[in-house]
């Protein structure tokens, strides 16, 4: 089940087991997606960029999940959905640890490009590995269909 409106709660839940700084998303947007009332995936969408114009341009996404049912074409509509419909923004980034080439692969799954190499980026001293992906590579967001997601009364729907 997709979690809307519950950015305190999923930010504090990915901050927590990937930054092991519960405040480290402060801030951002999120959308969670549970399981028997568990999260076990959340995205957290940070550091929006806009061109002079105002414009959108850009978002982050943080992804941090502990189990592999979420990833689904609902799910990733939903996710990316969001940035690209939504906010319409043109691209949207990801960083990973050089380290983990599971999330690399994960990455590269999902459609994202291999942009950039960033040493020491993290405060262990790891390596980063920056990625990218454009609207218009972007294989989750529905041909022919708009995703709107909106706040009700603080309860996001989403509906295609």
């Amino acid at each position: 089940m997709l979690v809307y409106g519950q950015d305190e709660r999923v930010l504090t839940w990915i901050s927590t087991n990937l930054f092991n700084n519960p405040d480290h998303l402060y801030g951002s947007v999120s959308i969670g997606i549970e399981h028997d009332g568990k999260l076990i995936c959340g995205v957290a969408y940070n550091n929006f960029s806009t061109k002079p114009d105002n414009s959108p341009l850009l978002i982050e996404m943080t992804i941090y999940s502990v189990d592999k049912r979420w990833c689904n074409r609902h799910n990733l509509n939903a996710l990316f959905g969001y940035p690209f419909i939504q906010l319409g923004v043109e691209r949207v980034q990801a960083l990973s640890s050089l380290r983990d080439e599971a999330v690399s692969d994960f990455l590269k799954r999902l459609g994202f490009t291999l942009e950039g190499y960033h040493r020491s980026a993290y405060a262990d001293g790891t390596d980063a590995l920056s990625w990218g992906m454009l609207k218009s590579e972007c294989k989750w967001v529905p041909n022919g269909k708009q995703i709107t997601i909106k706040n009700s009364a603080n309860a996001w729907v989403v509906t295609n």
